[in-house]
């Protein structure tokens, strides 16, 4: 390790700069109700994994950008350290999360804009997408080889200066199972895109083939699936669909009658979150919650709604309406032959007595 990662090291918190140990693949989130305010605090940011979480050395990561490039180039982690960097606040939610689930977390992420590497590697001008690579790796199928986990990202969406090379969340280094010691992240799109342990990144034009990408069978994976008149209309899983979630109570909660503070988060891919609605009914009647932290693009917005409950059963419902129009679903799409986007109303049952 270089006198320069030593020393950035020190100053971010992080205790010593040897390898991180690997460990079993990961599927872990904690309730929406432990979160205070609207940051997600480090130790309660959701953990998917797809592999084992890889060793990893400040000392011997490495970035590299390739692929349909003017100049190809390769820098270390002190180096990103060093470069220009920018702030945004972004949610990460797994594609997977379910209906008011908790495989969401919402902060403050910093690194150096993925628009200013492209910009040195100079792509070429009929490059299209960027394929990002993580230091991680495993057979997604059963049949297939082992290969890193990769993603196949817009070419426009990686210039877009909202999107980072990150290496520090809530103004602290990366948690080591969140990508520690750089991982990309997009605004807006579902957190299998940002690509944890990013080490290799390459531009590429439409039609290329036999990437990693392809060969992994990840281009099988979050893919949305649309039954229509027989036939399976197949696109591509992107853009974080606009949803709210119900923080407290939980389902199943028992209450004395009284008053209470109905609250949780509402986040969009799309825009801002600009209307909130509470049903105590099962969606019969709907009335306006209120927004209790500042509306943002891409990170999600805190709500509560004054509940003034007596002896009865409950289905709670919260409704989210983001900047553009869009409105969360009441049901699910009967459609949908998949396991993703799932962000339709789902009820919470309570009882009052």
């Amino acid at each position: 390790m270089t006198r320069r990662e030593l020393l950035w090291l020190t100053g971010s918190g992080l205790v010593g700069g040897s390898a991180l140990k690997a460990s079993e693949p990961r599927n872990l989130s904690y309730p929406l109700r432990m979160i205070e305010g609207t940051v997600t605090a480090p130790n309660l940011l959701f953990i998917r994994d797809h592999f084992n979480e890889p060793d990893v050395s400040v000392g011997t990561w490495k970035l590299r950008i390739e692929g349909r490039v003017d100049r190809r180039y390769e820098f270390g982690f002190a180096d990103l350290a060093e470069m220009p960097s920018k702030k945004v606040e972004a949610v990460l939610e797994c594609a997977g999360n379910a209906a008011n689930g908790s495989a969401v977390s919402n902060g403050v992420w910093e690194g150096v804009p993925m628009s200013s590497l492209l910009e040195a590697a100079r792509p070429a001008p009929d490059a299209a997408y960027v394929l990002l690579e993580g230091a991680d790796s495993g057979r997604l199928l059963q049949d297939g080889p082992p290969l890193p986990y990769s993603q196949l990202v817009p070419l426009d969406k990686c210039r877009d200066t909202s999107s980072l090379v990150a290496f520090k969340y809530n103004d602290l280094t990366l948690p080591k199972s969140n990508g520690f010691p750089a991982r990309a992240l997009f605004q807006g799109l579902y957190g299998m895109n940002s690509v944890k342990w990013l080490r290799r990144i390459v531009v590429l034009r439409a039609g290329d083939q036999g990437t990693v990408f392809d060969r992994s069978g990840m281009n099988r994976l979050y893919n949305r699936v649309t039954r229509q008149s027989g036939a399976d209309r197949i696109t591509r899983v992107s853009s974080v669909q606009v949803k709210s979630a119900i923080a407290w109570p939980t389902d199943g909660l028992k209450l004395p009658a009284g008053h209470y503070e109905i609250w949780g988060f509402a986040w969009s891919g799309g825009g801002a979150i600009r209307q909130l609605s509470i049903s105590v009914d099962g969606g019969k009647q709907w009335n306006s919650g209120k927004l209790t932290s500042p509306a943002n693009p891409y990170g999600w917005v805190r709500w509560s709604y004054e509940w003034n409950a007596k002896p009865g059963d409950y289905a709670l419902m919260s409704r989210a309406k983001d900047a553009t129009g869009s409105e969360q679903p009441l049901t699910r799409d009967p459609a949908r032959k998949d396991g993703y986007e799932l962000n339709w109303c789902m009820p919470i049952h309570c009882s009052v007595r």
